[in-house]
C-alpha cells in the first residue's frame, strides 16, 4: 500500500492486451498482484496500466491493473 503523500505514477500508455478480468484474482483486479503472472507487487517496482472500466451486472465499475516492470508474460500479450 502506498503512502498517501506519494504521488501517483502516470499510467503506462503502451498498448498491452489485458487478460480477461473474469480469470483474474481479486488481488490482480486491485493491482496488488501482477495482472499477467500473479506475482505480489512491491511499491516502486510496478507498471501502472491505468484504470479500466467494465460493466458488471448493469453497473460500470473501475479496476486497476498493474504488472511487474519486466514481466515476461506481459511481453507475450503485445
Amino acid at each position: 500500500m502506498r503512502h498517501p503523500s506519494t504521488p501517483d505514477s502516470p499510467p503506462d500508455k503502451r498498448l498491452v492486451t489485458l487478460p480477461p478480468i473474469v480469470g483474474l484474482s481479486a488481488q490482480q483486479q486491485r493491482g496488488v498482484h501482477c495482472v499477467f503472472c500473479g506475482t505480489t507487487l512491491c511499491t516502486g517496482a510496478v507498471r501502472d496500466l491505468g484504470p479500466q472500466l467494465i460493466e458488471v451486472h448493469g453497473s460500470v465499475v473501475r479496476w486497476f491493473p498493474r504488472s511487474c516492470l519486466s514481466c515476461p508474460k506481459e511481453q507475450e500479450c503485445r
